[in-house]
């Protein structure tokens, strides 16, 4: 956060271990990239990961939807060599169709089911809108602090929905999660819509 607050752009990670190697002695260079870049990396791609995580819990929600999990145990991930294995636990071809949806797709269809209300909704879409302006590689794009705030709720969000709607909590538990994740959505839509009527 300290870098975009100081307003330093960084554009790829090449690009500095340039810079760092016509700065830095060949000694110092190595520490660089043992220790420093490592660190760098990881601080470029946290709100990736913060993305990320809200698209699982997403995916995973809509599989449990749709049926796709056959018993209690929730798979994500399986290899086509793996199949047989995974057939009594889980609708192998449902599980590959929805692997293709898009995120719109599946928000779309957990708003329409009422598993995600209005301001969940639209605190998703709007994350997707800006993920959707930046590339995995390079990482770094021109995110502003509530771009990355936005990635994190945006997670935090989809973790509640998972939450309440994976777990048998009972549907007290599961009602109060999903509402409480509707108040926050709705908060920092106001945030985000106070801070763009302030820019115009």
């Amino acid at each position: 956060m300290a870098l975009i607050q100081l307003g330093v752009r960084m554009r790829t990670i090449e690009s500095l271990r340039k810079v760092a190697e016509l700065n830095l002695c060949e000694d110092c260079f190595q520490k660089y990239k043992m220790v420093i870049e490592p660190s760098i990396k990881s601080w470029l791609s946290k709100p990736i990961s913060d993305w990320r995580e809200a698209e699982s819990y997403i995916t995973q929600i809509v599989m449990k939807t749709k049926g796709v999990f056959k018993g209690k145990r929730t798979i994500i991930s399986f290899d086509e060599s793996e199949e047989k294995k995974v057939a009594d636990e889980v609708d192998v071809n449902t599980f590959r169709n929805i692997k293709y949806w898009k995120f719109k797709w599946k928000i779309d269809f957990l708003h329409k089911k009422g598993i995600l209300g209005d301001s969940s909704y639209r605190l998703l879409d709007k994350a997707r809108e800006v993920r959707n302006t930046i590339h995995d590689e390079p990482i770094i794009a021109e995110l502003s602090e509530q771009d990355y705030t936005l990635f994190y709720i945006a997670s935090a969000i989809s973790s509640q929905i998972w939450s309440a709607t994976m777990i048998d909590w009972g549907e007290d538990i599961s009602a109060n999660l999903k509402s409480n994740a509707e108040k926050v959505a709705k908060q920092w839509l106001s945030r985000i819509n106070l801070k763009h009527n302030q820019k115009n």
